[in-house]
């Protein structure tokens, strides 16, 4: 039965190929990954702090260097994959990292409380069970500073639309270009060892919602992959409360 673990022993396993796998098969990934960096350039500051929550090889963390200046927290499950991130991230911009699997608890332990403009996640979340996922939501929250943003990517499942379906089918279409091998090394990984947990833009953004977050909207769309982005509300200097 496959579990929450062996989606990060599914990384494991393709880390190296996991660039050009991405690249070539996923429909719009780079689209992606820059509205994930222009969306850190419109709402951070310079040298802004912001954790990379399932970095993988950093790609999400590449793209918004290339938009601004921060320093990023790199957090995986995968020590391969972590090897590679780090690699290719200039060791300046790099505030830290650490290999955790954020479907335990744990894994956010001595990263303190409200001290991060931002967390970014892409392609993550989608693999937690739903108790796990607004668990993790939760603690992101508690990471952020005031004002500070969640911005992520993920997978969504809307009722009565075969988005997700057209999807996949593009994502097939896209595969057999690539070296045989290696698709059907990587697919058959993805098949064997990936979990998905799959529901709709409006159930997560609810979840959101209640663990404090509040201008949750979505920014970019492409069939079931979608940018969520929600704020920690700022405090009023006179009350303390939020706002």
């Amino acid at each position: 039965m496959m579990s929450e673990d062996s989606t990060v022993s599914c990384y494991d396993e393709h880390a190296r190929m996991y660039d050009v796998y991405q690249s070539s098969v996923v429909p719009h990934y780079r689209d992606m990954l820059d509205m994930v960096a222009k969306a850190c350039e419109r709402y951070l500051k310079p040298n802004a702090l912001i954790i990379d929550l399932g970095c993988g090889t950093g790609n999400a963390s590449l793209a918004v260097q290339e938009k601004l200046s921060a320093r990023i927290f790199l957090i995986d499950g995968s020590k391969e994959m972590m090897d590679i991130a780090q690699s290719k991230i200039d060791k300046a911009a790099q505030a830290g990292y650490r290999v955790a699997d954020i479907s335990r608890e744990g894994w956010d332990e001595g990263l303190g409380n409200a001290e991060y403009d931002a967390v970014i996640s892409t392609l993550v979340l989608e693999h937690l069970p739903f108790d796990r996922y607004r668990s993790v939501i939760e603690k992101c929250f508690r990471l952020l500073q005031p004002g500070g943003w969640l911005i992520a990517t993920e997978g969504y499942a809307e009722e009565g639309s075969d988005m997700q379906e057209w999807f996949y089918e593009e994502m097939e279409d896209q595969r057999r270009g690539l070296d045989p091998k290696l698709s059907d090394f990587v697919a058959g990984l993805r098949v064997e060892k990936e979990v998905h947990y799959y529901c709709s833009k409006a159930k997560k953004a609810e979840w959101w919602k209640e663990a404090g977050f509040s201008q949750v909207n979505v920014l970019w769309q492409y069939l079931g992959i979608a940018l969520m982005v929600g704020r920690r509300p700022l405090l009023d200097s006179s009350s303390g409360k939020q706002v």
